[in-house]
């Protein structure tokens, strides 16, 4: 609950100030946002390493290999690393560059699985 109120906090504080700011350096708003929201990605870090030991504790009890945990622990961090980048872009009027980064996102989240999908096509294998 703390988290939220401080990552919350910071955003109210970050718009209110990009407001008062619109006026006089309009161009200093991209760059506190992007301020913000690093804020807020390494307060969710900290909140986020007891659902990997979680995660951790959950592989090793189902005797899973890292094959299966990995990549989507890896598509969810670049999930909300492409959504905050591809909206900062968006903020600063550029929705095509947003548009790219929402394809680049897709493309690294499609290659970290890639070793999922192997392993997947190799167990179809052995039941055919």
């Amino acid at each position: 609950m703390e988290l939220i109120v401080r990552i919350g906090a910071a955003a109210v504080l970050g718009a209110v100030t990009a407001l008062l700011l619109r006026r006089s350096n309009p161009e200093l708003g991209v760059p506190l946002a992007a301020a913000v929201c690093a804020f807020a990605f390494f307060a969710a870090g900290a909140a986020l390493r007891p659902v990997l030991k979680a995660l951790e504790s959950a592989r090793s009890l189902s005797g899973l290999g890292g094959a299966y945990f990995l990549p989507v622990t890896k598509c969810v961090a670049i999930g909300l690393i492409a959504r905050a980048a591809a909206d900062l872009c968006r903020d600063a009027g550029q929705g095509a560059m947003a548009g790219a980064v929402e394809v680049g996102g897709t493309a690294a989240a499609l290659y970290v699985s890639l070793p999922l999908l192997q392993t997947l096509l190799e167990l179809l294998q052995r039941l055919l």
